[in-house]
């Protein structure tokens, strides 16, 4: 509980951060029959992750350059953040993102997500340019909670639905 206050309390200063985390929040929604998933990374590392990924230099404030940004978030995201329900893809739909302060939260849906035993979640994200990223991923369904921290020795987590 400790460690999950001092990433909160990271996360929420807004200045240059002295490690490099991410966090992803994943519900599972049953009358909807989707998962809502929010990933929040800081504003510095998303953009040189997408600069080294794509071999641009994007200023990710500029608000001119926003239709193009959101494309090349969705595209990394898609490259780096994997959820399989009972082993099988769904459909996801990027929705969007929102600035809050030096991070982004970026909302992905995943559509069609019936009754299932399982979800693997596999995160690379920014592993590719800090050797230190910490990615914590939330899970709940429910009253149902689990959380876990995927780095560069584990890159995926298996959540059951319930225990």
């Amino acid at each position: 509980m400790i460690n999950f206050l001092f990433v909160v309390f990271y996360l929420a200063i807004p200045s240059r951060h002295p490690f490099h985390v991410s966090v992803c929040d994943i519900a599972y929604k049953d009358r909807q029959k989707t998962l809502q998933v929010a990933q929040r990374v800081f504003l510095d590392d998303l953009e040189q992750a997408l600069n080294k990924r794509f071999g641009v230099n994007l200023d990710i404030s500029n608000k001119a350059t926003a239709t193009y940004r959101d494309s090349l978030i969705q595209a990394y995201l898609f490259e780096n953040l994997h959820i399989t329900v009972d082993g099988k893809e769904r459909k996801r739909v990027y929705i969007g993102n929102e600035v809050e302060e030096d991070g982004m939260w970026c909302y992905i849906e995943y559509q069609g997500v019936k009754k299932f035993k399982a979800l693997q979640v596999s995160s690379t994200v920014f592993l590719e340019i800090f050797a230190d990223q910490a990615n914590i991923i939330h899970y709940k369904y429910g009253d149902y909670e689990r959380s876990t921290k995927l780095d560069n020795d584990r890159k995926a987590v298996i959540f059951p639905m319930r225990e």
